[in-house]
């Protein structure tokens, strides 16, 4: 997966996150965020031929310690993008959220993304 893939899939998470039915229903988004981020966390660890006893188990323990404080991180950025586009469209009634993330999508696609 590209880097712009994975970009473009983030905008999948915000748009979610602004729909708000889909985060009134926890179980849905939770399910829908689980597909974007699909192929996105996925990590190979080289451990050598053959590796060490227990070297496995200790290194899938630390890459799910890691990843579950990556979700939080990332509830935490979602929950300040609902505040932020709640002041947003108080201040602009008019605006269309989607449209504009929907835009940026189309603009990283555009762009050479290193």
């Amino acid at each position: 997966m590209d880097k712009v893939e994975i970009m473009q899939r983030a905008l999948g998470v915000l748009m979610l996150t602004y729909d708000h039915e889909a985060a009134e229903a926890g179980d849905d988004l939770r399910a829908a965020l689980k597909v974007l981020q699909q192929g996105v966390f996925s990590y190979e660890v080289a451990l050598g031929e053959p590796p060490a006893p227990g070297t496995e188990e200790v290194v899938k323990q630390a890459l799910d310690q890691v990843l579950s404080q990556f979700a939080w991180f990332t509830a935490g950025f979602m929950f300040a993008f609902r505040g932020v586009v709640q002041a947003y469209e108080n201040d602009c009634p008019d605006v269309d959220v989607k449209e504009v993330l929907r835009a940026l999508a189309i603009q990283l696609a555009e762009r050479n993304v290193e």
